[in-house]
């Protein structure tokens, strides 16, 4: 071949190799975010993740592509997040904290019962916890975003808890430490459940009452399990967390990693409002399907009396197993009330 063929031929290889190459190097990173709830579509965390998802996708442009993988898709709960994603098995998940509290007792703070009563304080309670969080997280090779509050929690049984007598012996089913506590010093018999495992329980008559929100028990058909009440206790605003590997964020492009950090504020935000109109509005479906309301006016003083002096001991047991954080955290939120 003459060399000046040779010359044109080699340049041409060249050509489509970088163009290969640029075209390889275009192709978006592909990112799981695990779920253990969201298994339907009306569930809160599906709502926020989703949005969340789109809107970093938008500003990522072609640079990421995150699947959410709802209904535990994956084979994980939220138990299992911490582990998974801090040694990359997973890159992304949201996270019921109080599934945490093995990791680190700090992540018990958004389930002290009564500690945080409306909206609006859980929101001031998240933005005061944050840092102390993400410090865990980030020592553990992550990086925390967002958070979804679950709307405050009620007591899902086959009739309403308008006494004391209605919680001796109740086997309840709770989401966590706390919950157990309490539930079990007012005289109930709680059994610890991830919602998953719940199911089953509700099937044999393991549990006969549920402990989590209006939408927790809509987005399961709790009807169909002869639970026919829902009381209204406003237990707590058990928190949700997205967090990321650290590794896998610190591969991302610039945009990429952008996008993710500049939408933590606007997803706060969005997942707030998930939470607050959904507080009451499965009310309508739930009483379409034979249940009742028991809303927290018509719960005896007593009953919150009980259930409150039952929770008294869980606020000092976090101090004490906190120290000077859960002391700094708690101070900063009791001097803005």
């Amino acid at each position: 071949m003459p060399l000046q063929k040779y010359k044109v031929l080699a340049s041409c290889c060249a050509l489509a190799f970088a163009l290969g190459t640029a075209v390889a190097s275009a192709e978006p990173v592909k990112w799981d975010f695990s779920d253990e709830y969201g298994a339907n579509p009306n569930d809160f965390t599906i709502q926020a993740a989703q949005y969340c998802i789109a809107e970093v996708e938008k500003r990522a442009g072609d640079d990421l592509d995150i699947t959410y993988q709802g209904g535990g898709a994956l084979g994980l709960k939220s138990a299992d997040h911490f582990d998974a994603v801090s040694s990359g098995q997973v890159q992304a998940a949201i996270t019921l904290l109080t599934q945490l509290s093995g990791v680190d007792p700090l992540f018990n703070l958004s389930s002290i019962p009564f500690l945080s009563n409306s909206p609006e304080e859980a929101y001031r309670l998240w933005q005061i916890a944050k840092p102390e969080y993400a410090k865990v997280f980030e020592k553990n090779g992550m990086v925390l975003l967002w958070a979804l509050p679950n709307a405050p929690s009620g007591i899902h049984a086959k009739m309403p808890i308008t006494s004391v007598d209605a919680l001796k012996g109740l086997r309840i089913r709770t989401y966590d430490k706390n919950g157990t506590d309490t539930f079990k010093a007012a005289g109930a018999a709680p059994l610890q459940l991830a919602f998953s495992d719940l199911v089953p329980q509700l099937s044999t008559g393991g549990v006969d009452a549920v402990l989590t929100s209006a939408d927790g028990g809509k987005g399961m058909s709790i009807w169909d399990y002869g639970l026919n009440n829902f009381t209204e206790i406003n237990y707590a605003m058990a928190l949700f967390v997205v967090h990321v590997n650290k590794d896998a964020f610190d591969k991302l492009t610039p945009a990429a990693q952008s996008a993710l950090i500049d939408t933590v504020e606007d997803c706060d935000k969005y997942a707030w409002g998930v939470m607050e109109r959904g507080r009451t509005s499965p009310y309508e479906e739930m009483m379409a399907n034979g249940m009742t309301i028991t809303t927290d006016d018509e719960v005896p003083a007593e009953v919150f009396q009980l259930l409150g002096d039952a929770a008294g001991s869980i606020k000092d047991d976090w101090l004490a197993a906190t120290g000077d954080r859960g002391k700094a955290i708690l101070d900063a939120f009791e001097a803005g009330k």
